[in-house]
């Protein structure tokens, strides 16, 4: 399936697409059994080189891939919640029992000064801790798969649709997401991992009547995994299927014909 928008905007990166399943793809790359890392090197090998990737629970490294992907909280116990708020702050500057949070710190010796740091998305650890609680968790499927939009296969249906845009394409996607609408005429930006703006975010727009595409990645660790192979100044605006769709079918009478556009394109 090849997609009306990229091809009139020539895009350097046609949409990619996630998939949910029960099983792992035979040619798919992806980490080891075991072996974690973040999920964000193999998503930019899938938009930058059209590999399918595939991500599975066996490779799950932490919380926010848990929740991204739909495989629940990843947070099973208060602690926890109340480490990952820790980090997602200020590190141990906010840490409400600091002596509880540097024992973990010591047994982290590889990023024990990135956690002591912080990572700083919110400013305090309040903040953070009632954000991880409002995150949408899902839980199927063994796997996450992603893959090419054109080598998409008949009947399968993506759970999340991947944009990756410079400014001006990021402009011409948000003048046809808007084109259509009297009400609801926005965009999602959640403070959210790279992971979590392209997949758990999109599930939850994708329960709506009405739903809007989510903007990302906007979390500097999960953009730090993708810089060699996608350049800084690309953002990710991500969807479900069905609203993909309905932007494919807006996008025939449109911005995409019009001179003005077609000047900016040469």
């Amino acid at each position: 399936m090849e997609s009306y928008i990229s091809n009139e905007l020539g895009l350097r990166f046609p949409p990619i697409v996630l998939l949910k399943s029960d099983e792992k793809p035979d040619d798919a790359k992806g980490p080891k059994a075991g072996k974690g890392g973040c999920v964000m090197s193999f998503v930019a090998q899938t938009i930058a080189k059209r590999v399918t990737t595939c991500f599975g629970r066996e490779n799950i490294s932490c919380g926010g891939i848990s929740s991204g992907f739909g495989w629940g909280s990843g947070l099973p116990t208060e602690e926890d919640i109340d480490f990952q708020a820790t980090f997602l702050s200020c590190g141990l500057e906010s840490a409400p029992d600091k002596e509880a949070y540097q024992k973990r710190l010591d047994k982290m010796p590889r990023v024990r000064e990135m956690f002591r740091e912080g990572e700083r998305i919110f400013a305090d650890f309040e903040t953070a801790k009632a954000n991880i609680k409002n995150r949408p968790i899902y839980d199927e499927g063994n796997y996450v798969i992603f893959k090419a939009l054109e080598n998409l296969e008949e009947g399968e249906i993506p759970k999340s649709v991947i944009f990756t845009l410079n400014p001006l394409e990021l402009t011409v996607l948000i003048q046809l997401n808007t084109s259509f609408r009297t009400d609801n005429v926005c965009l999602l930006t959640p403070q959210a991992s790279s992971c979590q703006s392209i997949g758990c975010f999109v599930f939850n727009q994708d329960e709506k009547d009405d739903p809007v595409p989510v903007l990302g990645p906007i979390d500097l660790a999960g953009r730090s995994k993708t810089k060699h192979f996608i350049p800084n100044d690309y953002l990710t605006l991500s969807m479900p299927w069905k609203l993909y769709l309905k932007l494919e079918e807006v996008s025939k009478k449109s911005v995409l014909q019009t001179e003005l556009l077609e000047n900016y394109l040469k």
